[in-house]
């Protein structure tokens, strides 16, 4: 969380915004927060913006966030951008032309029109993407981190422990989640497997500074990981999943590709996907490089 000093948070124009501008502003009083720039985008295809529109529209961006960031720290620098052209590519230009270090959207479940605009984003973005559906509650006392042992998974965890840090009674849940249809079941399988689960865990985490933070490991099997996620987080009462976009290893590609993607779509607890490869992107870089890119296994590089 303490690399993230530039925010820049989405607003759609309507009465939802309000719930995310609290978010955003509870999330800024944590102390890292340098900049917080809000941003909306008008889609209207009938040519540039007339000053009467754009300016109605500026004004109503305004009077949202002084309604709703209450509490706002006085060192954050607050800003308002009224963009135009196609909602995607204007967050993503905006973004890299900001050097923005986190993306924050609202996140509409319900909505088939919104579940593909946020997986674009989510993959495409120079940066780390936070989404907050409907009616979320700007509480982040239990956090959980899905991981595989990999780099990235480890990366995601020290986010995750940063945030909670800063949040003081918060704790982090690192989930697990393991299934080998090659291994015929036999009465002590699940010991023995958990067993190993738990020295993997172990070598996982000890170089992994958690400032102080309480972790607790979590192992589910599971032939379907993004179930077992969201069944974890439902049982736990979380209030923010952390997540890396794609790992290294093949499993890790499992995990952290496809998995991703379905809980940007489904999850109703708000998500934090984690880029790890930097976020200092050129925006053409970012929209063409094949890392982005939507491929046919459904994978999130």
């Amino acid at each position: 969380m303490h690399r993230y000093r530039s925010f820049m948070v989405a607003l759609a124009g309507s009465d939802e915004d309000a719930v995310l501008i609290r978010y955003a502003t509870t999330i800024a009083r944590l102390g890292t927060a340098r900049e917080v720039r809000f941003v909306h985008v008008m889609t209207e295809v009938a040519g540039p913006m007339s000053a009467p529109s754009y300016d109605q529209a500026f004004s109503d961006l305004q009077a949202a966030v002084q309604r709703n960031s209450s509490g706002m720290p006085s060192s954050v620098q607050v800003s308002h951008d009224v963009l135009q052209g196609p909602l995607t590519d204007q967050l993503l230009s905006h973004a890299a032309e900001k050097h923005t270090d986190l993306l924050m959207l609202g996140h509409r479940v319900d909505s088939a029109s919104r579940k593909p605009l946020a997986r674009r984003l989510a993959m495409k973005a120079p940066c780390s993407v936070w989404m907050v559906p409907q009616h979320s509650k700007p509480a982040l006392r239990r956090i959980l981190v899905p991981v595989d042992f990999s780099e990235p998974a480890a990366d995601s965890v020290r986010v995750a422990t940063s945030l909670a840090a800063l949040n003081r009674d918060s704790e982090c849940l690192l989930l697990h989640a393991y299934f080998n249809e090659a291994v015929i079941t036999y009465e002590e399988y699940g010991r023995v497997l958990r067993g190993q689960e738990q020295q993997a865990f172990q070598q996982f985490i000890a170089p992994i500074n958690c400032q102080g933070v309480k972790v607790t490991p979590i192992f589910e099997e599971s032939s379907n990981v993004a179930h077992a996620i969201g069944r974890v987080a439902d049982q736990q009462n979380v209030e923010l999943i952390v997540m890396a976009t794609r790992g290294r290893s093949r499993s890790s590609a499992i995990l952290l590709g496809s998995v991703a993607e379905e809980m940007i779509i489904e999850t109703r607890v708000p998500i934090l996907v984690v880029k790890h490869f930097g976020a200092r992107l050129g925006v053409l870089q970012a929209l063409l490089d094949r890392r982005f890119r939507h491929r046919g296994d459904l994978h999130m590089d």
